[in-house]
């Protein structure tokens, strides 16, 4: 990835889909959204359930065609390669809050983002079509992810003190299947299925999220930084724990590996990661 050239998504559609999701919210506790039919607005009993504290509170539900996503960059010959994401989709109920909070010992205020384990909220539907294209060949697979629950998941947001955003980011996430079809969405023949996919704290059974960036104690960051020839990169990274042994430690479940093909089924059985840790990251993407 750290040779990666991004260019702009070619596709309008895929501006147009993200942005009525990340507007959403502003149509928070109202009857109807207007023209908007891919976003509905959800009731009060499910608002009230997401209230109490200080903030916005917010909560809809999105159907929404998003379009495609293009990355054109190249491959280790140098040559032209492409990853696109096609014909994204994602439906499901989000509902959450948004703080502002102190930053602790002189650090700056930060924006809290956090998702409540609530009954019918914060699970999501989400398709694609992965198309590949590297050394002259192309490879393509529908990806299905159902039901995404990312229930007691936070992420804190505010300005790096050396330029750019700073993020925290504590990770609950349950994926009930992730299923890889290459012979397009929905053909089960030659399809692998993970499921029972759970990602949160080691030995919180589940309970709590693993802190993957911390905005106190080991923050993430995305900035623009420029080496001495001039050349600009956009950079993504989390610095290191700020005392030794401070990276909290998380863990992967995985329930299920199977294959599924004309003759029959093969499966591997359940896998996990008892124990793991980001000390530190750092990946550029040339512009």
């Amino acid at each position: 990835m750290n040779n990666a050239l991004i260019k702009p998504i070619h596709d309008s559609s895929f501006w147009q889909g993200a942005a009525k999701v990340l507007l959403a919210f502003v149509f928070w506790h109202i009857g109807t959204i207007g023209n908007a039919s891919e976003i509905s607005a959800l009731d009060d009993s499910a608002l009230s359930d997401v209230t109490g504290r200080d903030g916005l509170s917010f909560a809809f539900h999105v159907d929404a065609n998003i379009g495609s996503a293009v990355i054109d960059t190249s491959d280790f010959a140098g040559n032209p390669a492409t990853l696109a994401l096609n014909n994204v989709s994602v439906t499901g109920s989000v509902g959450g809050t948004l703080d502002v909070v102190a930053g602790k010992s002189g650090n700056p205020d930060f924006v809290n983002w956090a998702f409540p384990n609530l009954v019918g909220l914060n699970n999501l539907q989400i398709g694609s079509d992965l198309l590949v294209t590297a050394n002259g060949s192309s490879f393509g697979t529908g990806i299905q992810m159902q039901n995404v629950a990312f229930g007691r998941t936070n992420m804190q947001l505010t300005g790096a003190s050396g330029g750019g955003i700073a993020f925290g980011l504590g990770l609950n996430l349950e994926i009930g299947d992730v299923l890889l079809q290459p012979n397009g969405r929905g053909a089960s023949n030659g399809q692998m299925d993970i499921n029972g996919i759970a990602v949160s704290a080691a030995e919180s059974n589940g309970t709590a999220p693993w802190a993957m960036a911390n905005i106190n104690t080991q923050p993430g960051t995305i900035n623009v930084v420029t080496d001495a020839s001039g050349n600009a990169s956009v950079q993504v990274g989390i610095g290191w724990a700020t005392t030794p042994g401070a990276a909290p430690s998380g863990s992967l479940q995985i329930g299920n590996i199977t294959f599924t093909t004309p003759g029959g089924q093969v499966n591997l059985g359940s896998s996990s990661i008892g124990s793991m840790q980001i000390q530190y990251l750092n990946i550029r993407f040339k512009t």
